[in-house]
């Protein structure tokens, strides 16, 4: 499956207006604190191909640094979100993903990036 395909998909899926034009941010474009416990039970549960993995990974990342910014956070959100970095550490297509948010880390702005 193509990954614009996928990504329909994943965006049916998700109640997630899809724009073609969003494809290279798209997990940041589609970011919702409000969401983020919904995207990362998706993020461990959908069979979604492994082109999009990154790609609902970023979505997972944006939403929850989001969420850190507006404390919108419970113990069972750290708890999940603790599992799939520890998860993704292990997943060679996920590190880009990781790298860069580590590298925009910002206290005030990109707090998730100490935690990755």
């Amino acid at each position: 499956m193509a990954n614009e395909e996928a990504l329909k998909k994943v965006c049916k899926d998700l109640n997630i207006e899809f724009d073609e034009g969003d494809l290279n941010d798209w997990g940041i474009v589609n970011s919702d604190p409000a969401r983020v416990g919904e995207f990362m039970k998706y993020y461990k549960t959908a069979g979604f191909d492994e082109q999009v993995r990154p790609h609902v990974f970023e979505l997972v990342l944006s939403s929850y640094n989001d969420a850190i910014l507006g404390r919108k956070l419970n113990q069972q959100l750290k708890a999940d979100f603790a599992e799939i970095i520890i998860e993704s550490r292990s997943m060679p297509g996920l590190k880009v993903v990781r790298e860069y948010w580590k590298e925009i880390y910002d206290r005030k702005d990109f707090p998730i990036g100490r935690l990755l």
